[in-house]
C-alpha cells in the first residue's frame, strides 16, 4: 500500500515523514531537489513475531510493508496548474490513500500560510484544490469522448460520457468522487483517472503539547467539514511523537507515561491507514523457511490469499488450511492443532479473517 502525505507548507507532514522513518525503520529514497521523498516502512507486527519465535521458528521473518510518500507543501491554485505543488498532483493520483496533515499547534516564530491556525479552513482549502484539479481531468476526458463520438458512435463510449458527466456536476457541487454512488462498472472506468477525491482520506491534526489528553473540538469541525465516506479523523502531537521516539526504550516508556501517551504515533498512524483502506493480515509459516505477514483487503477469499502470496498458488489451488493465530499459540503447532481438530479445511470461497495463517494446499 502506498500512502501520500499531503498538506500546506509549515504543517509538521515533513517531520511525521521523519517520525515513520525513525519508528518504522524506513528505508527511504530521494529523487532530487523538491521530488518527494520515498520511504518502506516494516508494519510491526507482534503476531507474527510470536508465530515465528513460538511456533515456526523459521530461517526468515518478512513483515509486511507500507509505502509513504512525503510531497512537495500544496498552496492556493494548485488545483489549477499554480504553484510548485501542482507539478505533483499526477503523482499524487498514483498512491492508495491521502494522508493530509493539518497543522493544529500554535508557533510564534513559524508563520502560517495563511495567516493564522484553522485546521478546519485548511483542510476545505487543500480538498477545494483537489476537487478543482479531479474537475480539469474529468473535464478534458469529456472534450476528448466528445470528439471521438462525433467520429462514430460506440456505445462504450456513450456510457462513459455519462458517468463523466454525473462526475463533473458532483465536482461542481464541490462534493468528493469517493461519496458518489457508482456501480463496480463504474469504478472500473474512473480507476485509470485516478482521481483525487476518490482516494480515501486520512485528516491528521498535528497539535501541540498543551492539548495532549484534552477535548479538541477541532476534529468534530473537521467531522462537519469533510466527514463521511472514505474519511477517517485522528490527531498527533507529531514534534513530541518524533523526540521520544528517538529516546531510548527504556526512557520513551517513562517519557510516555508522564505525558500520558498510550500507544507510539508511529503504530496509531499505520493502524488508522490500514482501518481507512479496509486491510487484514494474515500469515503464513509452513516449511521453517520463512514465516511472513500478507496484507490484503478484508472480505477477500482464500483464493485471493493464495494469489498475494504466488500466481502458481491461484492457479493450482485445491484447499487451504486455516487456523487463527491465537487459536495456534495455544496449541502449540499445526500439527497439534490438526490433532485436536481446530485446524481447518477450506475452500477457495473462504473468507479470510484477520490474523488467520493459512497454509494452501495446490497441484503444480
Amino acid at each position: 500500500m502506498r500512502i501520500g502525505i499531503i498538506g500546506l507548507p509549515a504543517t509538521g507532514k515533513t517531520t511525521l515523514f521523519e517520525l515513520l522513518c525513525v519508528a518504522g525503520g524506513g528505508h527511504v529514497s530521494h529523487h532530487g531537489a523538491n521530488e518527494p521523498s520515498v520511504a518502506v516502512m516494516k508494519v510491526p507486527d507482534p503476531r507474527l513475531e510470536r508465530l515465528a519465535s513460538l511456533i515456526f521458528k523459521p530461517k526468515k521473518v518478512t513483515h509486511a510493508t507500507m509505502e509513504f510518500v512525503d510531497f512537495v507543501a500544496l498552496t492556493r491554485g494548485a488545483g489549477k496548474g499554480e504553484g510548485l505543488g501542482s507539478h505533483y498532483l499526477a503523482q499524487m493520483r498514483q498512491v492508495d490513500a491521502l494522508l493530509h496533515v493539518l497543522r493544529d499547534f500554535d508557533d510564534p516564530g513559524i508563520a502560517h500560510v495563511e495567516g493564522k491556525v484553522d485546521a478546519a479552513r485548511d483542510a476545505v482549502l487543500v480538498n477545494t484544490e483537489l476537487l478543482l484539479a479531479d474537475l480539469d481531468t474529468v473535464e478534458k476526458r469529456i472534450g476528448r469522448v466528445e470528439a471521438d463520438l462525433k467520429k462514430i458512435k460506440k456505445e462504450e463510449a456513450v456510457k462513459e460520457l455519462e458517468l463523466l458527466k454525473r462526475c463533473r456536476a458532483w465536482l461542481v457541487e464541490e462534493k468528493p468522487i469517493r461519496e458518489l454512488a457508482l456501480t463496480e462498472d463504474d469504478r472500473k472506468v474512473l480507476r485509470g483517472f485516478a482521481l483525487l477525491t476518490a482516494k480515501p482520506l486520512l485528516l491528521l491534526l498535528n497539535i501541540g503539547e498543551g492539548k495532549l489528553g484534552k477535548p479538541n473540538p477541532t476534529q468534530e469541525r473537521l467531522q462537519r467539514a469533510l466527514g463521511g465516506k472514505g474519511v477517517a479523523v485522528i490527531q498527533l502531537c507529531v514534534k513530541t511523537e518524533l523526540e521520544v521516539a528517538q529516546l531510548p526504550p527504556e526512557d520513551a516508556e517513562v517519557f510516555r507515561k508522564d505525558l500520558g501517551l498510550e500507544a507510539g504515533g508511529f503504530a496509531e498512524v499505520l493502524r488508522a491507514c490500514y482501518d481507512l483502506l479496509g486491510l487484514l493480515t494474515f500469515y503464513t509459516g509452513e516449511g521453517g523457511e520463512e514465516t511472513r505477514a500478507w496484507t490484503i483487503p478484508a472480505g477477500a477469499t482464500a483464493l485471493k490469499a493464495a494469489a498475494a502470496v504466488h500466481s502458481d498458488l491461484e492457479r493450482g489451488f485445491i484447499r487451504a488450511e486455516v487456523i487463527n493465530c491465537s487459536e495456534l499459540e495455544a496449541a502449540g503447532s499445526l500439527a497439534a492443532a490438526k490433532k485436536k481438530g481446530v485446524l481447518r479445511v477450506e475452500g477457495r470461497d473462504y473468507r479470510v479473517a484477520d490474523g488467520d495463517v493459512i497454509t494452501v494446499r495446490f497441484n503444480v
